[in-house]
């Protein structure tokens, strides 16, 4: 009868925690997977981003490649232009691999920013468009790397790696412009079109779960020790 209240208050004692911290023992519980055929929420917004990123930046590729006042600016208008087609032709056979509706449009900060290059002309053209550019690309570079580094999908692994390559090779010929100045360098937070944190399981979650798996052993162990000693006195 002792033993079945003792295994009774520790069974209690788990569920309690399990309900309280799904995330983290979700966390702490699945093996990591490193060619899983799912999207988790940053794979998705890592797609979105780059989708949106083709979408103002290929026409506006195509526009300095006109336009630019400098030679060196309409070079780097047509290699943007063609890298960001190349990379338009991989997202879409991603997206109908998995399923996924990205959009056909840009966002209001990049439509904003397409505004902005288009009303410029001559020297303002060109610094107003390696500015936007290179902010844009530095505001991505962050999320590109870190899916490169974390993704468990195969497919967006490479996916991220051509990305990766891309985009700093996209800043490096910006700054080579001449006309970035120091504000060019620090991309507005906007220009990722998706962030998700709270669908994701960080380091944090690992921590805590690691924690509450001391704790809820520490705690059945009490338990049971506790039990133990008030039927040994009996």
């Amino acid at each position: 009868m002792r033993r079945a209240v003792i295994r009774s208050v520790a069974a209690g004692v788990l569920a309690i925690l399990l309900s309280a911290f799904p995330a983290a023992w979700l966390a702490f519980a699945q093996p990591a997977q490193t060619n899983s055929k799912e999207l988790d929420a940053r794979d998705r917004e890592f797609l979105f981003t780059i989708k949106f990123a083709n979408l103002w930046e290929i026409p506006m590729g195509d526009l300095a490649a006109e336009r630019g006042n400098s030679e060196k600016v309409r070079e780097v208008g047509r290699t943007l232009s063609t890298d960001h087609k190349q990379l338009e032709v991989q997202i879409a056979e991603i997206a109908e691999e998995f399923g996924v509706d990205l959009p056909d449009a840009p966002g209001s900060k990049q439509q904003q920013w397409m505004d902005e290059i288009s009303a410029a002309s001559g020297d303002d053209f060109d610094r107003v468009f390696a500015n936007r550019l290179r902010a844009a690309h530095g505001s991505v570079f962050g999320l590109v790397a870190e899916v490169r580094a974390g993704t468990r999908n195969d497919t967006i692994r490479d996916f991220a790696q051509a990305a990766n390559d891309i985009v700093m090779k996209h800043m490096t010929i910006l700054e080579g412009t001449g006309h970035v100045m120091s504000n060019g360098l620090f991309g507005e937070a906007s220009a990722r079109s998706l962030d998700n944190p709270e669908n994701q399981l960080g380091g944090s979650d690992l921590a805590l779960a690691g924690i509450l798996g001391v704790f809820a052993v520490g705690a059945t162990l009490g338990l049971v020790r506790t039990f133990s000693a008030h039927g040994a006195e009996r």
